[in-house]
């Protein structure tokens, strides 16, 4: 009987162990989920000329899914994909014609990370950015290109349990290819959904 009580005081206790993106013990290893949602602003001024009255938007959503490996050390790698748009102009012409253009990416990043604390992080990341131009001006036509970029980002994580969080997350991406770059704000879900 006391054998049992100790048994389930055991099994409490690890119960209520909170999520930590801190190396386990040795040996130990698991798979971690990041979803982030939130939106981006778009700093540079580059655009459409002047003379189509461009309306620039510089804020749009942003959605990133991140799976990173977590060993026995403080470095973690994994992959990072989503969607985003850079910027979006509503355009009119001399005769009052009116058009959008935007450019949209999903970028496909390999990431580094470490943990600074029991709850903040640092991630890094470099890779590819499948850019999209989209033209809405007398018929719809878009365009698509590769470039080169990377992002930079620091997430403070409140656990929910041992295995699950809710964070915030401060990002930068940028593509290369295009000199477009967003600073991000997103809220981010972090599930622990493999160890061994």
């Amino acid at each position: 009987m006391i054998l049992s009580l100790l048994l389930s005081l055991a099994g409490a206790a690890q119960d209520t162990t909170e999520f930590t993106s801190k190396p386990g013990r040795a040996g130990r290893y698991s798979l971690v989920a990041y979803f982030n949602a939130g939106g981006s602003y778009y700093s540079a001024n580059r655009g459409a000329p002047a003379y189509l009255q461009p309306s620039l938007r510089r804020v749009n959503p942003l959605a990133t899914v991140r799976v990173l490996w977590h060993p026995d050390r403080q470095l973690k790698a994994g992959l990072e994909s989503g969607f985003m748009t850079f910027y979006s102009y509503g355009l009119k012409d001399s005769l009052g014609k009116k058009g959008r253009v935007s450019l949209d990416a999903v970028p496909v990043l390999l990431v580094w990370s470490m943990s600074v604390t029991d709850h903040l992080n640092i991630f890094a990341g470099s890779g590819a950015y499948f850019l999209t131009t989209h033209l809405d001006y007398e018929g719809k036509s878009k365009a698509s290109r590769l470039a080169m970029g990377w992002m930079a980002a620091a997430s403070y994580i409140w656990p929910l349990g041992k295995n699950a969080g809710l964070g915030t997350e401060f990002k930068w991406m940028y593509a290369s290819g295009t000199s477009s770059g967003v600073l991000a704000l997103q809220v981010q879900y972090v599930w622990k959904f493999a160890h061994w």
